[in-house]
């Protein structure tokens, strides 16, 4: 081989600008087709989320009002779409948390049961058991807590 033969191979490396654009329509008809799938996992993501912060609410509810020696509140705003968890005796707001459609938490449904809301007295018991479901689209999860304080997920 000579050094003329030799030059002109190695000054060829590299792409062609329609093989890197043969490429980028390849890569965007990959993305296009697992977008709705993505997003589908970050709106669930956020249910979830959300899912957990109503439990650790609720046992927060539990753990004042023991601290406190106080009974304390939790109710369900529809209007405002706010879970409040209050003094009983004063009203002071001692937590608040915000169910509605936002940047973090994604939700088209929010329902409170007893819609009365429940108070949780320093003994550790409640008036009532609470079911709270949030929802986004089809995707919804479910918090329940006994009249003991037992809060589970589903």
């Amino acid at each position: 081989m000579t050094a003329s033969t030799q030059r002109r191979r190695s000054a060829r490396g590299g792409f062609t600008a329609i093989e890197m654009l043969i490429v980028m329509a390849i890569i965007g008809v990959m993305a296009a087709a697992v977008m709705p799938r993505i997003s589908r996992v970050v709106a669930e993501e956020r249910i979830r989320k959300l899912q957990g912060a109503v439990a650790t609410d609720l046992e927060l509810a539990f753990a004042l009002a023991n601290r406190e020696h106080k009974p304390v509140t939790i109710t369900y705003s529809t209007s405002t779409q706010v879970l409040s968890v209050n003094d009983r005796a004063t009203g002071t707001a001692l937590k608040t948390r915000y169910l509605g459609q936002s940047t973090t938490f994604s939700t088209t449904a929010v329902t409170f049961s007893p819609s009365a809301g429940i108070t949780i007295f320093p003994m550790g018991l409640s008036t009532a058991s609470v079911t709270v479901t949030v929802s986004n689209g089809s995707f919804t999860r479910t918090v329940s807590m006994t009249r003991a304080g037992l809060v589970t997920k589903s």
